[in-house]
């Protein structure tokens, strides 16, 4: 009796094509990169891949939505219940800096794409930057104490906070900085997030 392979569900595919063009946009190029490329290191039909993506730009931004960091931001109000301010800025930090770190392929293609191809740019600015900075600044307006609300626009620090973690990848994780001036993330963190709850108050 002969036992066929099972075929790949609608996820996996979309999964395997996911990671196939977040390789090749990485080597290549978004703009180096077609399709058809895509498709055949996917090991599928060339005309398959769009029952999937409707465009190429369709599928940046599922990279984006899929390897970035707005799976784990959008968990922060659920955790906001349990946590303070500063427990909670802490998770937000580590969180980000470990998505970037674990995706640094992803991290520096954006940062190569962003800077040269402007429907890119729009793309990456209205879902992860966007998204980020006004969901940290609706929790940092929540949690302000009425003195610091007065004196401190939240999406401004929400901008500052994520800023100056992406800075400090950039410089330890593409920059050569771990080799050259190296610094302990976690001490890097807390100094931070101790930095925006001193500006801010304790808050509710």
């Amino acid at each position: 009796m002969s036992s066929k392979n099972p075929q790949p569900s609608r996820r996996d595919r979309r999964e395997d094509i996911l990671q196939v063009s977040l390789q090749l946009f990485a080597e290549r190029g978004f703009h180096g990169t077609s399709m058809r490329d895509i498709a055949r290191q996917a090991d599928i039909a060339d005309g398959l891949i769009y029952h999937y993506f409707a465009s190429k730009r369709d599928l940046f931004r599922a990279i984006i939505d899929e390897y970035s960091f707005l799976p784990l931001l959008r968990t922060l109000p659920e955790l906001g219940e349990y946590l303070d301010l500063r427990g909670l800025l802490i998770v937000l930090a580590r969180g980000f800096y470990d998505v970037l770190r674990q995706n640094a392929q992803l991290t520096r293609l954006l940062l190569q794409e962003v800077q040269v191809f402007p429907e890119e740019k729009e793309a990456f600015f209205a879902d992860a930057v966007g998204e980020s900075i006004s969901v940290l600044g609706r929790i940092l307006d929540a949690r302000m104490s009425d003195r610091a609300r007065a004196q401190v626009d939240p999406q401004v620090t929400a901008r500052l906070f994520f800023n100056a973690l992406l800075a400090f990848f950039v410089e330890q994780e593409l920059l050569g900085g771990k080799h050259l001036l190296p610094a302990d993330e976690h001490v890097y963190i807390d100094h931070l997030v101790d930095m925006v709850v001193k500006r801010l108050g304790p808050g509710s």
